[in-house]
């Protein structure tokens, strides 16, 4: 099979298109054709060493969190395990725990971009802060591909939501359920509060003026971001922990088919163009999700 692989720490001259064995399922993984991976910002800090502190590497290895394609003659989507090798080839094993069946007429790409991103999102709003109708929701780079789909779970969930984004992503924004959109170039998050959940994709100094911008008894939900400054009050603020299973997959690919959750597939690049892809994220201004067609 076609895989990207990459073959040491560094920017887009380690990656190269390699024709390798497809891999072989162990015991409880499926072997999926993949027919569309995502990019994810996991993806680009692997390569680049960002986190090998965390994930340390052997090389070479092909990256990719997420994929659909084609399992037993059915389309599924999962999460690879992430310390297997990944989706950016021509078949990829996932583990079967987290792979679930993809609703007729949703599209391998869409399927694709609603794992990582998705479960990012679900898990945060949903599980941890638990949002409910009335609260009032911050969503930091609601432009990008977890915030896009988190302002409109916030909103589904009855929240008034208000996300952080440029001035030329507001419009986008706004057409995914956004009530107000602060440019944090120009403007103070702060104002539009205070918040009872605030969720930081972000991290830094972002972290920091969050956790001020609450309301009495309010949360701030964090993703794996920059690092927090030494100092800051964790009491309240709570890190979300992100673990696929098939059940939650299943319910964002029902609330996709039915309307309530619109994938943002913006760009969409052949293996061959892997590269363009991973600079695209690694930019920091692409709207939605970024995918590879294998």
């Amino acid at each position: 099979m076609r895989a990207l692989r990459i073959h040491g720490y560094g920017g887009p001259e380690v990656m190269r298109l390699d024709e390798v064995e497809a891999p072989r399922p162990a015991p409880g993984e499926v072997l999926v054709r993949v027919r569309a991976a995502s990019v994810n910002p996991i993806d680009w800090k692997m390569r680049r060493g960002l986190l090998a502190g965390v994930f340390p590497l052997s090389f070479p290895r092909i990256l990719g969190r997420d994929c659909a394609g084609e399992v037993d003659g059915g389309m599924h989507a999962g999460v690879a395990a992430l310390r297997g090798e990944g989706t950016h080839a021509q078949y990829a094993a996932l583990p079967d725990s987290q792979c679930a069946p993809v609703p007729e007429g949703l599209e391998p790409a869409a399927a694709a971009s609603l794992c990582v991103s998705g479960l990012s999102a679900y898990i945060a709003l949903v599980e941890v802060a638990k949002v409910s109708p009335g609260m009032k929701v911050l969503i930091h780079a609601g432009a990008g591909g977890v915030g896009s789909l988190a302002i409109q779970i916030a909103r589904h969930l009855g929240a008034e939501v208000v996300a952080t984004a440029s001035a030329a992503n507001r419009a986008y924004c706004e057409g995914l359920g956004a009530s107000r959109v602060v440019d944090y170039r120009r403007e103070d998050f702060a104002a539009a509060g205070p918040f009872d959940v605030v969720l930081d994709s972000i991290g830094g100094e972002t972290h920091v003026r969050s956790i001020a911008a609450l309301a009495p008894g309010g949360r701030v939900v964090a993703l794996q971001a920059a690092p927090i400054p030494e100092g800051t009050d964790k009491s309240l603020a709570v890190m979300a922990q992100i673990q696929p299973t098939r059940e939650r997959l299943e319910r964002l690919f029902a609330w996709a088919a039915a309307g309530v959750l619109r994938p943002q597939v913006t760009q969409v690049f052949p293996l061959e163009q892997a590269a363009q892809a991973y600079a695209a994220s690694e930019s920091g201004h692409a709207r939605g999700k970024i995918a590879i067609l294998p």
